[in-house]
């Protein structure tokens, strides 16, 4: 599977209607909205609605639209601080501790990255 580069950020939602289940994507930049039924093609479809709204804002005859800088641009360290409550965090260290590994790395696992 080939990494598309979007240079634009998008927020993903998980979609479940009755026994059908999906993706939407929401282009904050451009005011847009793709779906998809994978991740895959909800990917394929972001990169496309980018690279047609770009067309259509260059193409655009009189008044044209501004085009929104990449977002990519931004460098992120990695490190993030989230604040909880005493309590979970003292249940998170004493579960990492017990299977042997750093806090750190026991959350990475616990939220999937």
């Amino acid at each position: 599977m080939k990494k598309l580069n979007i240079e634009y950020d998008y927020i993903v939602h998980h979609i479940t209607t009755g026994n059908s289940k999906g993706y939407k994507a929401i282009l904050p930049a451009f005011n847009g909205v793709v779906f998809g039924d994978n991740l895959v093609e909800l990917e394929a479809g972001v990169a496309l609605a980018i690279e047609e709204e770009i067309k259509a804002r260059k193409s655009a005859r009189g008044t044209k639209r501004a085009m929104p800088a990449p977002d990519k641009s931004q460098n992120f360290s990695g490190k993030f601080m989230v604040r909880i409550r005493p309590a979970a965090h003292e249940r998170l260290a004493l579960e990492a501790k017990a299977r042997g590994k750093s806090l750190n790395s026991y959350v990475q696992e616990k939220i999937g990255v």
